[in-house]
C-alpha cells in the first residue's frame, strides 16, 4: 500500500508551470499585530531539520484544511486556490492512499477562484508528542488570515534562482480525502533557508492549532489535532515521518515566502468578497532595471554647464584669494611704512609769539586716497596761556605754510564770540577793549590737496590778555604864547576819553579821526620854557613836555587916557551872556573842513593887536621896553575896516550860539562854536544875517560891520591870537 500511495501522490508530469506576473509591492503590515505563538514544543524544529534532508518527491500525507484568521504581520499575497470540500463522513484510520483521488493541479487562472470556508470543531490540544488512532485526514496549518477573510493553504512554491520572489501557480480545489502533491520541478527542501524561517513557521503552526474557537462544523477528529508533530503508535514508520517532513517543508517555505514578500513590500490584498478572488502574481525581480537604477544618471547640458561654471568659480575664487593675500601683505608693509615722520609741520605765531598745538589728527596715505593711516593725539586739553600781553589793538597771526585753510574763533570772558573767520580776515580786526580772551585756531589740509598728500587737522587753543597802551602824542612840542598846542591819544579799549593835567588850561579830549585830541591854548602871558603835561588813558599814564616860547608883542605909550583904543573889551570884560557860553564844549571839529579865513572881504586896519599893551603916562626912559606898570594888554583884535559897513563872513564852519544886540560898546554880538571848545566872538556889528542855533559854513554872510569891530577867539575861557588862526599860523589847530 505504501508503494501505491507514493505512486498516487507523486505526479511530476502534471505539475503546471507558473505564470509570471509583475505586481507592485505593497507596504507590509506591522509585525506587532501578529498574535504571539506558543512555545510549548521545542522538538518539532529538530524533526523538521531532519526531514528537510529527504528528497522533495517524497509523498505527502493529506491533511484536512483548517480555516483560521491570520495576523497582519503574516498575511501573504500568494495566489489562492479553492479548498477541497471536506466530506461529512469519517474516514477510517486504515484508509489507504488508493481510495483518495489524485491531486489535479492547473495553472493560475486570470479569474479568481471561489473559496469554500471550512469550519472545524474545537478540540483540546495536547502538548508534546501524542499517540492515537490515525486521523482520517490531517489539517494543514495555515497562516493567520486577515480580518474578514479566510486564507487557503499555501501550496509548495518552487524557488526561482533569478529572482527573490518567483511566481507561484494556484492550486485547484482538492476533493475530500485527497492531499496536494508537490510539483515535480520544485527544488528540494534543503535548498531553502528553512533554518532561518523555522521559528516563524513553528509559531504560525502553533497559533493555528491553538485556535479552537475559530473552527466550524468540521469533525472532531480534525479539531483534535495537536500542535507540532502528531504520531500514532500503530503508524510510527517511515511513511508518517515522510509525510510529516513534507508538511514541515511546506510550512517553512510558506514562512520564507511570507517574509520575502513582506520585505519586498508587496501590495496588500484587497478585502475578500463573496465572488472569486483573482490570483495575484508574484513580483519578479528585474535585475536590468536594478542595474539601471544603480547607475548614476548622465548630466544634461545645463547641468554640465553648471558644473563647469562652478568649477571655474572655484578656480577664480582661489585666484582672488591668492591676490588678496599678496595685496594684503603689500598693504600691511605700506601701512607700517606710514610713520609719524610723514606728518606735516605747521608753525603758528600770534603777535610774535610761537604757539604750541594742543591736538592733531592727520591721515597719512597708504594706498592712494582710498586707504590711510590715522595719527591722532590730544596734547593738551586746556588752552595754552601766553606769557606776554597783547599791546596792539590789531595783533598779527601767521600760519606757515600758508596754503592750508584756517578757521579762527575768539571769545571774551563772557563766552561771547568777538571774532570768527579766517586768519586773513583777522588782520583788519581791532580789539575794542582790554581783557582776557580765548582763541581756537584749526588748520585743515583738505581732500582737495594733491593726490597722495597728508590730510587732516591740527588745533591750537590759547588764552591771551589784551592790554593795549594807547598812543599818546604831543603834536606841537614847541609853541609860542597866544598859540595852541595839541595832544593826540590813540584809540582806547575802554572807550573813555583820556585826561590831561598840567599848568595849562584845556577843555579836554574830544573824538578825532584816529582816537582822541586835546587843544591847549597858550595864554599871551604864559610862562615860557618847558611845561609838564600828564596824559592818562586806559590806565596808562604818560608825561609829556611842552616847550613854550615867548611871542613878540608890540606896545604903545600915551600921554593921556583919551588916546587909548576904543572900544576895548578886555579878557575879563566879556558880558555875562558871552561868558556863560565859554564853559561848554562843542562836539566835533568843525574847522576840519576848510580851516579858517579872515572874516572881512576887504582890507582892514588893526589899531589894537592881540597882546599889545597900551601905556599911559610912562616916563620917557621907560618907553623903550614893553615892561612896566599902568598899561593894558589886549587879548583880542580891534579891526577898523577901510570901508564903513563892510560885510563880514563866517571864518569857519560852526554852530551859532549867540546872535543878538548886547548894547553898549558890545553892540550886535555873534558867538560861533567851531567845536573842541574853540569859539569865535564878534562885537560891534550893525546888522546880523544869522541867528542863534544856525549851523553856518565857512564864507557864509555873517552880518555888517560898524566903524570898529572887536574880534576875539577863545578855547574855553583862554583867549588866543585870532590873526594867527585866520592866517593859518596856529599849528596846533591843524591837527584834528
Amino acid at each position: 500500500m505504501e508503494e501505491e500511495k507514493k505512486s498516487t501522490a507523486v505526479q511530476p508530469e502534471e505539475a503546471p508551470k507558473p505564470k509570471p506576473r509583475r505586481r507592485k509591492a505593497a507596504s507590509p503590515r506591522s509585525a506587532a499585530d501578529t498574535p504571539p505563538a506558543p512555545t510549548d514544543s521545542a522538538e518539532p524544529p529538530a524533526a523538521d531539520a531532519q526531514s528537510t534532508k529527504k528528497p522533495a518527491a517524497s509523498p505527502k500525507k493529506p491533511r484536512a484544511k483548517k480555516t483560521t484568521k491570520t495576523t497582519k504581520a503574516t498575511k501573504t499575497a500568494k495566489p489562492k486556490a479553492p479548498k477541497a470540500a471536506k466530506t461529512a463522513k469519517k474516514v477510517p484510520a486504515d484508509e489507504t492512499p488508493e481510495s483518495k483521488a489524485p491531486v489535479q493541479e492547473s495553472p493560475v487562472q486570470e479569474s479568481p477562484v471561489q473559496e469554500s470556508p471550512v469550519q472545524e470543531s474545537p478540540a483540546p490540544a495536547a502538548p508534546g508528542f501524542e499517540t492515537g488512532p490515525e486521523p482520517k485526514s490531517e489539517s494543514k496549518p495555515e497562516l493567520p488570515e486577515t480580518p474578514a477573510r479566510e486564507d487557503a493553504a499555501a501550496p509548495t512554491v518552487p524557488d526561482v534562482p533569478s529572482a527573490p520572489e518567483p511566481p507561484e501557480p494556484a492550486e485547484k480545489a482538492e476533493p475530500a480525502g485527497t492531499e496536494p502533491e508537490p510539483a515535480a520541478d520544485a527544488p528540494a527542501a534543503d535548498d531553502t533557508p528553512a533554518a532561518e524561517a523555522f521559528p516563524e513557521a513553528a509559531a504560525a503552526d502553533t497559533a493555528v492549532t491553538n485556535t479552537p474557537a475559530q473552527t466550524g462544523d468540521a469533525p472532531a477528529e480534525d479539531a483534535a489535532e495537536p500542535s507540532g508533530f502528531v504520531f500514532s503508535d500503530d503508524l510510527a514508520n517511515d511513511k508518517a515521518l515522510a509525510a510529516e517532513a513534507a508538511r514541515m517543508a511546506n510550512i517553512s517555505r510558506t514562512a520564507q515566502l511570507s517574509i520575502a514578500q513582506i520585505m519586498a513590500g508587496l501590495e496588500e490584498d484587497p478585502a475578500p468578497s463573496a465572488g472569486p478572488a483573482p490570483a495575484p502574481e508574484a513580483p519578479q525581480h528585474d535585475s536590468a532595471a536594478d542595474a539601471d537604477e544603480d547607475d548614476e544618471p548622465r548630466d544634461t547640458i545645463p547641468q554640465a554647464i553648471g558644473r563647469g561654471a562652478f568649477g571655474m568659480f572655484k578656480w577664480l575664487l582661489l585666484v582672488v584669494l591668492f591676490v588678496l593675500i599678496i595685496a594684503g601683505g603689500g598693504v600691511a608693509w605700506l601701512y607700517h611704512s606710514a610713520t609719524p615722520d610723514m606728518l606735516p609741520e605747521v608753525k603758528v605765531t600770534f603777535d610774535g609769539q610761537e604757539l604750541a598745538p594742543t591736538a592733531y589728527k592727520w591721515h597719512v596715505p597708504v594706498v592712494g586716497s582710498f586707504f590711510r593711516r590715522t595719527y591722532a593725539e590730544t596734547l593738551n586739553s586746556s588752552p595754552v596761556v601766553l606769557e606776554d600781553a597783547i599791546s596792539d589793538a590789531s595783533p598779527d597771526i601767521v600760519v606757515t605754510p600758508s596754503d592750508y585753510s584756517t578757521h579762527l574763533t575768539i571769545t571774551d570772558a563772557d563766552r561771547e564770540t568777538v571774532y570768527e573767520g579766517s586768519v586773513t580776515g583777522f588782520r583788519s580786526y581791532l580789539f575794542a577793549e582790554n581783557g582776557t580772551f580765548d582763541a581756537k585756531l584749526v588748520v585743515t589740509a583738505s581732500d582737495s590737496a594733491a593726490e597722495g598728500s597728508v590730510t587732516g587737522t591740527e588745533t591750537w587753543q590759547f588764552r591771551f590778555t589784551v592790554s593795549i597802551k594807547p598812543s599818546v602824542t604831543l603834536c606841537t612840542p614847541t609853541v609860542q604864547q597866544g598859540s595852541v598846542a595839541a595832544v593826540r591819544v590813540g584809540s582806547t579799549m575802554s572807550q573813555t576819553a583820556p585826561t590831561l593835567t598840567g599848568p595849562l588850561e584845556s577843555t579836554g579830549f574830544v573824538r578825532a579821526a584816529n582816537g582822541w585830541i586835546c587843544y591847549l591854548p597858550i595864554p599871551w602871558n604864559a610862562e615860557t620854557g618847558n611845561t609838564e603835561l600828564t596824559v592818562t588813558a586806559d590806565g596808562y599814564t604818560e608825561t609829556l613836555t611842552l616847550s613854550v616860547r615867548a611871542a613878540s608883542y608890540s606896545y604903545k605909550d600915551y600921554s593921556a587916557k583919551s588916546q587909548l583904543t576904543s572900544p576895548y573889551i578886555g579878557e575879563n570884560d566879556a558880558p555875562d551872556a558871552v561868558r556863560k557860553l565859554l564853559t561848554t564844549a562843542g562836539e566835533g571839529i568843525q574847522w576840519s573842513v576848510g580851516g579858517f579865513v579872515q572874516p572881512f572881504l576887504d582890507s582892514f586896519d588893526t589899531p589894537l593887536l592881540y597882546g599889545m599893551t597900551e601905556y599911559v603916562g610912562r616916563a620917557y626912559s621907560e618907553r623903550s621896553t614893553n615892561y612896566g606898570y599902568g598899561g593894558r594888554t589886549s587879548t583880542n583884535v580891534v579891526i577898523k575896516p577901510k570901508k564903513s559897513k563892510d560885510s563880514m563872513i563866517v571864518p569857519a564852519s560852526g554852530h551859532v550860539l549867540l546872535a543878538e544886540d548886547l548894547g553898549g560898546s558890545c553892540g550886535y554880538t555873534v558867538v560861533i562854536d567851531h567845536g573842541a571848545g574853540l569859539r569865535s566872538i564878534f562885537y560891534g556889528l550893525t546888522a546880523l544875517d544869522v541867528k542863534a542855533g544856525d549851523d553856518v559854513k565857512q564864507g557864509q554872510l555873517l552880518g555888517t560891520s560898524g566903524r570898529t569891530v572887536v574880534a576875539e577867539m577863545r578855547i574855553g575861557t583862554v583867549p588866543i591870537n585870532p590873526l594867527l588862526v585866520w592866517r593859518g599860523q596856529c599849528d596846533g589847530l591843524k591837527y584834528y
